[in-house]
């Protein structure tokens, strides 16, 4: 378990949950005790196991739910959400979000529809919509879709603003991994919340996604400048969504550029066998994984060949139902 952080008035109580000893990645929250309020940040995972671990950790640090002042999250992403419906039943508080994650939270029917059309146009277009790994994520969306109601966060969602501030935390919005991705900055601790913007040991996954108008988002671009972005804060500690903190953020964050370069590469070099359907190149790319992790594999090859298009390295053929991608001469 991480250590309680204080600095001045204010203290971090981590909330980190490994789902079993082996688990590479953590799932992690935090508290943030001032002389006014305790603030949750981020909620963990809906499960049982979880929940009662969550509480348990409540209770060794002298808290329980009701002590609770507010709940902020970083996104919208289900592992950062599971508490916040249990949470809110047994006191109303605020819950804030980013303005971009109000639609995904409240699971809006209309949202989730253009979600389903979105991916499965995507899919048929880098021609993997007939694979199993599709069909699945498909049935997903639409059972999701179907079960909206029952999904949905059970309170009121306090929109928030690039630049606004909350307290003493300074929001900033570092797109990427999500289109809602925030983090809460405390300019006097220089502490960072970050969710998922940054890792400290690998980076997370640009997962593919649209904006308001329906567009598919520049994922890969938007990630390469919100770690180029981290670098302008005087950072002393970085509380990461799912590994250890850390406070050697230079180094973390030109690592997390390194890595982004490996992936692009790998895409890259696959391409150098010729002309390729999307699925040719994931499977070039990443063999297997194409199945055992086909979201975030295809997040990889949808994100970067746009990348690479817009870098004029790539040239993506869309002329026929199934886009071919190669290497410019």
């Amino acid at each position: 378990m991480e250590p309680i952080i204080q600095a001045s008035n204010k203290k971090v109580y981590p909330i980190i949950y490994k789902p079993s000893p082996n688990s590479r990645d953590s799932i992690n929250c935090f508290l943030v005790e001032d002389a006014y309020s305790l603030t949750l940040i981020d909620a963990g995972i809906e499960h049982p196991t979880y929940k009662q671990f969550f509480k348990e950790q409540l209770a060794t640090y002298g808290f329980q739910l009701q002590d609770i002042s507010q709940i902020l999250l970083t996104h919208h992403h289900n592992d950062h959400t599971g508490m916040v419906n249990d949470i809110v039943a047994s006191k109303n508080i605020p819950v804030y979000a980013s303005d971009k994650a109000v639609p995904r939270l409240r699971f809006e029917p209309d949202y989730l529809y253009y979600k389903i059309a979105f991916f499965e146009h995507l899919y048929k277009v880098y021609d993997v919509l007939h694979t199993e790994a599709a069909i699945n994520r498909m049935m997903k969306l639409r059972t999701t879709y179907e079960q909206h109601e029952q999904l949905k966060i059970q309170a009121n969602i306090l929109p928030l603003h690039q630049s606004q501030k909350l307290g003493d935390f300074h929001i900033q919005y570092f797109p990427g991994h999500s289109p809602d991705s925030i983090a809460f900055y405390d300019e006097s601790t220089k502490w960072l919340f970050a969710g998922d913007i940054i890792f400290s040991n690998s980076i997370p996954n640009a997962l593919v996604d649209f904006d308001e108008e329906g567009e598919m988002l520049q994922t890969v671009q938007q990630q390469q400048q919100s770690f180029h972005a981290l670098q302008n804060l005087e950072l002393s500690h970085v509380f990461a969504g799912h590994q250890p903190s850390f406070t050697n953020t230079a180094e973390v964050i030109e690592r997390s550029l390194r890595h982004m370069d490996t992936k692009w590469q790998r895409i890259y070099q696959a391409l150098q066998q010729g002309e390729l359907t999307g699925q040719q190149l994931a499977q070039a790319a990443y063999g297997l994984k194409l199945d055992s992790a086909f979201i975030f594999v295809m997040s990889d090859i949808i994100g970067y060949t746009y990348y690479g298009e817009a870098q004029k390295k790539i040239t993506i053929n869309k002329e026929t139902g199934v886009w071919k991608f190669s290497i410019n001469a």
